[in-house]
């Protein structure tokens, strides 16, 4: 039999569960949408029922094995979306799901003062995005529910939790609670009093890669796994499909998926005096992150795509883009000016008027595939700049790079080779292989470049860039 690894995947947007082998190797892949409620105490909040997903996972396990029955599976492991997080009571049963996107806590951010030392212990700006300020929400307008926490974990920890029923925090996961001193690697009670959340609600960090236990016996019946299955800690989707790209300190991995954050891998902690960026733990003990980000941009274009190609598949519809010659429409659409923390609210099309009698919805397309493009620059360029690197090349990874126009714009935009390796579209599952991998003591065969877009000099390209530029600016100042 292969032997292999079940790695359960919460993003954004939909649950999944996957079946690797331990090269890596994707055997199988089943997901379902998150089922996202509105709660009518807050104006912009989202929550999940955490046991209907934990019912949606077993069920996506099941199909996934059933597809894989030559498979020994080794180990289970989990990664989720940052930020958010799962409420447990004092019962230890999951009460309440508050993802990424929830934004209860928005009210209360004026409240929370002195930002050096927020930024420099946590780095990161005082924002409803990190998991203290939702709690604060619960705190301010849902008492019945602040008086039952007993505990909260990462969602990809929740999992963990409900595979062992051995509660945790990873250290990736915690740097997104704003409540962690990244630097140290250790809870803060200074944080927790800012943001008035209870240091004793805070679980004992354990590092990604190392075992949490081994699974309860009722899961591994249900799954038809042997009860010596352990579970191995994962971490946060970003620094995990990081991992799974397999860098070398100071390679810098851009993920493109329904946001793009690019990532420095670096050796020390360390902060930027002009506030431009995140400093987050990485999976590997005693490393960092420091990352800039696009902000929305895959959701972008599937969104457009729908609209000007509804029949066509995305290869198809990027053949048309590749025969335009020196396009010149441009677009801006929500893409984030990260180091000012500014997302833009405004967006739309700029091309010369009246419309040219050649234009078509390849125009269109390529405008926001460009979008993404100098987005992606102007975040890289910051990031060069807090953090600068002589390497020649950057690695691209997640589904973002599946076609062909935005990786070539990129080499073309940041002058930089762009490499594509193995196994990139499901990134995160692959770094959860080699975290798996590196507890149970299996080597990792170093992934292979399938695919490399080198630089050229396009002029009319770097033009374009400061039309798109001057647009976004433009729209949003009104």
């Amino acid at each position: 039999m292969k032997k292999g690894y079940l790695i359960i995947d919460i993003s954004t947007g939909n649950a999944s569960v996957g079946i690797a082998s331990i090269t890596g190797e994707m055997l199988a892949l089943v997901s379902t949408v998150i089922q996202y409620r509105k709660e009518p105490d807050f104006p912009d909040s989202q929550s999940f029922d955490p046991q209907t997903m934990w019912q949606d996972i077993i069920r996506l396990a099941k199909e996934a094995l059933q597809q894989t029955p030559e498979v020994e599976i080794l180990a289970i492991s989990s990664t989720s979306q940052r930020q958010g997080i799962v409420l447990l009571n004092e019962a230890g049963q999951a009460m309440l799901g508050l993802p990424n996107i929830d934004n209860r806590g928005l009210e209360w951010e004026k409240d929370i003062d002195d930002f050096p030392t927020v930024y420099g212990l946590t780095g990161r700006w005082i924002s409803t995005l990190f998991s203290a300020l939702k709690l604060r929400g619960v705190k301010e307008r849902q008492p019945h529910i602040w008086q039952q926490i007993a505990a909260f974990t990462s969602i990809s920890d929740w999992v963990g939790y409900e595979c062992t029923r051995q509660l945790s925090y990873e250290p990736s996961q915690a740097s997104e609670t704003s409540l962690f001193d990244v630097g140290r690697g250790e809870w803060s009670k200074e944080l927790c009093a800012k943001y008035g959340v209870e240091y004793a609600w805070l679980p004992a960090i354990r590092e990604s890669g190392s075992i949490l236990g081994n699974i309860m016996p009722e899961l591994a019946e249900a799954l038809n796994l042997s009860a010596e299955t352990v579970f191995i800690v994962g971490g946060a989707d970003t620094q995990l499909a990081v991992k799974g790209a397999q860098p070398d300190t100071d390679d810098i991995v851009i993920v493109s998926g329904t946001t793009t954050p690019m990532a420095k891998i670096v050796d020390e902690y360390r902060v930027d005096p002009l506030a431009r960026c995140w400093s987050n733990r990485y999976v590997n003990p005693n490393q960092f992150v420091i990352e800039t980000n696009a902000g929305v941009s895959g959701l972008n274009y599937q969104r457009l795509k729908n609209v000007f190609f509804p029949h066509k598949d995305y290869a198809e519809m990027e053949d048309e883009v590749l025969k335009l010659k020196n396009p010149t429409c441009v677009a801006s659409f929500g893409t984030l000016v990260f180091d000012k923390n500014l997302p833009l609210s405004k967006g739309g099309f700029l091309m010369d008027a009246p419309a040219h009698q050649d234009v078509t919805a390849a125009d269109f397309v390529f405008a926001i595939i460009f979008d993404i493009a100098c987005s992606i620059k102007h975040n890289f360029d910051v990031l060069m700049d807090i953090s600068p690197s002589e390497k020649d090349y950057v690695i691209g990874s997640g589904g973002g790079f599946q076609g062909k126009v935005l990786p070539q714009l990129l080499a073309d935009l940041l002058q930089k080779e762009i490499r594509i390796k193995a196994e990139y579209k499901q990134a995160s599952i692959a770094g959860g292989v080699v975290i798996c991998n590196e507890a149970l003591a299996i080597e990792t065969p170093r992934k292979p470049v399938i695919q490399t877009y080198t630089p050229s000099a396009n002029g009319h390209l770097l033009g374009l860039y400061e039309k798109w530029a001057n647009f976004r600016r433009s729209i949003n100042e009104r």
